[in-house]
């Protein structure tokens, strides 16, 4: 009835009215001939998101505060939730406070050590990184293409390095990303026309094609009828209304972070969503998770892990580890040492074609590794990719395989799993075993399941099914003579993994520190046998040794 109700009032408005994006004459003094003109048009006469001065001006190069930042954020997202009010120590009364505390609330304003500081000026390193966080905006590149990529700091490299992969930063043509300089107006505009093509307002019927991505911001709702996205749906936190898709074709991903569900009359082509709406549809046919596996019983308690409970598998070791069993190695600054007593540790990195890319002739020195105290390395050997599903193998695989094992490194490797399926974890377990044919390893072979939000084929996988892939792809290798290896992060381990099933199998667990951390060990509740500690440590042999970042790594030897 709703939606009839909609299409009743709405039918005699123009599909696209306010919608279209048409390029206008320069409604301000200052924008003629700026190099971000358009995308001041658009998105200040046209969306509104961003606004001019009353005395006609925009002032496109000009800076802006971190409070007015996160204004133009909530214009655009429409946050709901509010923070308390004492989150700040100096919002009190202050012009952007309701702002400021919305963005707190969505994990997107973290403040400094208390202070929301919103008169200070934002930085372009700090604005991406709030823009990444808004828009969940999260992968594995972290390639930084700057000549100026050591000046940024390492809270925004990861997001930074995923928004350049995505074609979302273009104003760098000089090489320099200048992480620390006053992010301009324009600037900002022009990340966000990169982001995004086409804003939905209103709950007016919209029909017209989208060549990129669309975003639904109506707090009404929205009705997308007889059409095609090319590419992401986005629909904003502030969407409480229905959000109807009618014979609507996604060409990315449908990236939900409302509170509503989607009401879809005709299939989209990847109908994934982010927490907040309905999942998307997992495949029927072939071998069922009950023909892999039978679920392990629990103990009755539970874990909370981001609001929700999850249940404590029966017979998995917990957690050992205490604050004081971990301290920085007063040599290598950047590097943990287990002092606990416990039983003995290794230390370690992972590495891929990234580093290699960053050393001389694309080889990494092994024996330098070697010599700077690395005793084992986790070697990628493979990949299915995030979107297509497509297999490949790591470029330099064959390599730092051979470099590793020469250097008297113990090597082991991993391969980076999108299986959505039981077969696909075969053929991902049979595509490393090939590989693998005529090299010797000397380490576990690790099973790297990842999803870090919809634009991951795997998103939407049931526990049953991840479970499964899981416990197909390791026993696949142990029948062939390795010992597999599970590396999960706590949102996989907690929500998708059933651990009592994976026991059996070693564990690798990633949790980064810094000199910021305040704890220094790692917080899964399971007990696990391999620790990333980190991702930006610095090894002589890779890249110059010490700009480069590789992860690392701690082996316990119980």
């Amino acid at each position: 009835m709703r939606k009839k109700r909609i299409l009743a009032a709405l039918t005699a408005l123009a599909l696209s009215a306010g919608l279209t994006v048409v390029p206008a004459k320069a409604a301000f003094t200052d924008t003629a001939g700026h190099w971000a003109e358009g995308a001041i048009t658009k998105w200040s006469e046209q969306y509104g998101i961003i606004n001019g001065y009353e005395d006609g001006t925009f002032r496109p190069d000009a800076s802006i505060t971190r409070g007015a930042f996160a204004g133009i954020l909530d214009r655009f997202l429409k946050y709901q939730a509010v923070s308390p009010a004492e989150t700040f120590s100096d919002t009190a009364g202050t012009y952007w406070e309701q702002q400021i505390l919305k963005l707190h609330a969505a994990g997107v304003y973290l403040g400094n050590n208390g202070q929301a500081l919103a008169g200070d000026t934002i930085t372009r390193q700090q604005a991406v990184t709030m823009i990444a966080r808004a828009f969940g905006v999260t992968g594995t590149s972290t390639a930084l293409p700057y000549t100026d990529a050591a000046d940024i700091a390492s809270y925004a490299q990861a997001p930074l390095a995923e928004m350049t992969a995505r074609g979302y930063i273009t104003d760098c043509a000089d090489g320099r990303f200048r992480p620390t300089e006053p992010i301009t107006r324009a600037e900002i505009v022009n990340i966000l026309n990169n982001m995004v093509t086409v804003l939905v307002q209103t709950s007016a019927v919209y029909s017209a094609p989208v060549e990129g991505t669309l975003m639904i911001n109506a707090s009404e709702g929205a009705y997308l009828k007889g059409m095609s996205i090319s590419g992401d749906l986005i629909v904003a936190p502030g969407v409480t209304g229905p959000v109807v898709l009618e014979y609507v074709t996604v060409g990315g991903t449908v990236r939900n972070f409302s509170n509503v569900e989607l009401t879809v009359i005709a299939d989209t082509s990847k109908p994934e969503q982010t927490p907040g709406g309905s999942t998307g549809q997992q495949p029927s046919a072939g071998i069922q998770p009950s023909e892999v596996y039978t679920p392990s019983p629990t103990t009755g308690e539970y874990i909370t892990y981001s609001g929700k409970q999850y249940p404590v598998y029966a017979g998995v070791e917990p957690n050992r580890f205490a604050q004081n069993d971990f301290i920085w190695d007063p040599v290598h600054p950047d590097r943990l040492m287990y002092v606990g007593g416990a039983c003995s540790t290794s230390f370690g990195i992972d590495v891929s074609a990234y580093q290699n890319r960053e050393c001389e002739n694309n080889t990494i020195d092994w024996q330098a590794v070697r010599n700077d105290g690395v005793e084992f390395a986790m070697v990628r050997i493979g990949l299915r990719g995030t979107s297509t599903g497509a297999i490949h193998a790591d470029a330099f695989y064959k390599q730092n395989i051979e470099g590793a094992m020469a250097a008297g490194i113990q090597t082991g490797v991993y391969f980076f799993a999108q299986a959505i399926t039981v077969e696909e974890a075969i053929e991902e377990a049979d595509f490393v075993l090939s590989l693998l044919e005529g090299h010797q390893i000397n380490g576990p072979v690790a099973y790297d399941w990842e999803m870090h939000d919809s634009s991951y084929r795997v998103y939407g996988t049931t526990p049953e099914m991840a479970t499964a892939c899981a416990i197909a792809f390791c026993r696949r290798i142990e029948e062939a003579g390795y010992k597999a290896m599970v590396y999960a992060g706590q949102y996989v381990s907690y929500v998708k993994y059933d651990q009592g099933a994976l026991a059996p199998y070693l564990s690798w667990y990633p949790e980064y520190k810094s000199a910021s951390s305040e704890k220094l060990y790692p917080t899964l509740y399971y007990q696990m046998d391999y620790w990333q500690f980190s991702s930006s440590c610095a090894i002589a042999g890779i890249g110059d040794g010490r700009t480069t970042k590789v992860d690392a790594n701690i082996r316990f030897n119980w």
